[in-house]
């Protein structure tokens, strides 16, 4: 039998209890508030030049109506600061700013430690993306704040929903609207030309299965001499689906005649042409030996190889080594060629920008030592060797942009994969397989912290 905790130990576990959530209250709210100040730090005024080069940094509102413009490269060290990406510390400034310059009464009720930040995000998204004005959205401020304390939270947001649709009826309507047609399949008018639009939503599974077979039939009309273009098949091989006899005895013949062998599946209708696919499925040489482990799936994620059987609906699947990851021949010119970028990807799938979560193969090769050319123009061939796998890097659109017209980033690549970065407020990171490590920290000490915060909340 457990012993009985004593009167005296549970008030102190209470204490702390209730201690731990004030102090919650209070750091949280800090955060949330010098997100707002790190966006008043960047103002769109800094960014006038007189000339805009394409690439550098524009200003952007990041919040709603009534919030000030900032410069767009504010988020990404922002995030790198707070452990995230650049696009969740896009969206706490935008929060952040929208409780401040929005919605003064909830703003009033953080500082005093009366709302959870999460619970002031909330009202803050909603109040934004209902697209909601100044005024409206001061108006929902001043009829729910005062509940928010009191109601237990469902009830809250209940009451929060009620006032944005009467603070803009319309709008409301409309958004009601849109949300039951995302359930269905949708068709606009015939054009002129008798074309119809058709606009689906599903799960995700079926769309990819529905896509490959269209692509299945395009390329079986192509091989029997349509010439149209791959749009123009892939509609008519949508047709060819509305009449399933057709589409089977289309897809039979072309496997019959020596075309791409056609997988089949046995269905109490007998057997079902199934469309071919490629997957790039990421296995261990261990794991594919032993049949055993964890395989990745681009596009799906981890999965086991008999999950991938059941994706394509039959277990007609081969696997077939494609690049032999320790082969980096390096290239002179500017431009990555396929294989490099293939073997890039396979290697390094993820960003190499610090607490970046994009993945997948539609990102940036940025070159860490710029490429340098021997002629007038990039395409010119430069020294040799520039264009290889450790000068090499996996970045976004945007996170290209910040590493190259940002002032004050810095970023070097001392081995393949390993990259360290420093911020234009003097953080250092290194990014590698293992994720993002800080490298240093701030050496401002905790009253500094203090005395800055002060001046913060005296301004507000």
């Amino acid at each position: 039998m457990e012993p009985v905790v004593d009167d005296l130990e549970r008030q102190a576990v209470a204490d702390a209890i209730v201690e731990s959530n004030a102090a919650l209250l209070e750091v949280e709210a800090r955060q949330f508030v010098l997100a707002a100040q790190w966006a008043d730090l960047h103002p769109a005024e800094s960014l006038w030049s007189g000339v805009v080069l394409p690439g550098t940094e524009r200003s952007k509102r990041y919040g709603g109506e009534g919030t000030p413009f900032a410069g767009e490269f504010a988020a990404a060290e922002l995030g790198v600061l707070l452990g995230r990406s650049h696009v969740a510390a896009a969206t706490l400034m935008a929060d952040a700013l929208d409780v401040r310059h929005r919605l003064p009464k909830l703003w009033a009720e953080l500082l005093a430690g009366s709302v959870r930040v999460w619970q002031a995000r909330h009202v803050a998204s909603r109040t934004r993306a209902t697209g909601l004005s100044l005024m409206q959205a001061r108006e929902v401020d001043a009829a729910t704040t005062p509940y928010l304390a009191t109601l237990p939270w469902g009830r809250f947001v209940d009451l929060l929903e009620a006032r944005i649709i009467a603070a803009d009826p319309a709008a409301a309507e409309a958004r009601r609207i849109a949300a039951e047609l995302e359930r269905f399949v949708v068709t606009g008018q015939s054009n002129e030309h008798g074309l119809k639009t058709l606009v689906a939503k599903a799960t995700a599974g079926e769309v990819i299965y529905l896509v490959a077979m269209v692509d299945r039939i395009a390329e079986i009309l192509l091989q029997q001499g349509d010439s149209d273009p791959v749009g123009a098949r892939r509609s008519k091989a949508l047709g060819i689906l509305a009449h399933p006899s057709r589409a089977l005895a289309l897809l039979r013949s072309a496997s019959s005649v020596g075309g791409d062998p056609v997988s089949t599946g046995s269905t109490t209708g007998g057997d079902v042409p199934l469309p071919p696919a490629t997957l790039y499925v990421h296995v261990s040489r261990e794991s594919l030996v032993s049949g055993a482990g964890v395989a990745r799936m681009e596009g799906v994620g981890p999965l086991t190889i008999g999950q991938a059987s059941e994706f394509l609906r039959h277990s007609q699947v081969t696997i077939k080594p494609v690049i032999d990851l320790d082969q980096d021949r390096p290239v002179d010119g500017y431009e990555v060629p396929d294989r490099l970028r293939e073997l890039m990807h396979l290697r390094s799938p993820a960003s190499a920008f610090p607490y970046s979560s994009a993945t997948g193969r539609r990102m940036d090769l940025d070159h860490t030592i710029p490429w340098v050319s021997t002629g007038s123009t990039t395409d010119s061939t430069g020294p040799p060797g520039q264009t290889r796998i450790g000068n090499l890097g996996k970045l976004t659109r945007f996170e290209h942009r910040v590493k190259t017209h940002g002032k004050g980033w810095r970023h070097r690549q001392p081995e393949p994969g390993v990259h360290h970065w420093r911020t234009p407020m003097g953080y250092e990171y290194t990014v590698d397989h293992t994720g993002t490590r800080v490298s240093t920290g701030s050496t401002a000490g905790r009253t500094a912290y203090e005395r800055a915060f002060a001046q913060i909340l005296a301004r507000s």
